[in-house]
């Protein structure tokens, strides 16, 4: 599977690797990620 990033789920990732981000941004993130995890893979 080829991986892009870049776009939504990238961003959500980066947001989560962050130390910087908030927790609201954090738990948005987990979200984004999880779904698209979920659909995509």
């Amino acid at each position: 599977m080829a991986v892009h990033h870049g776009g939504k789920v990238g961003k959500a990732a980066k947001t989560l690797a962050s130390k910087k981000s908030s927790n609201k941004a954090k738990s948005s993130a987990g979200k984004t990620l999880a779904n698209h995890k979920a659909a995509k893979h």
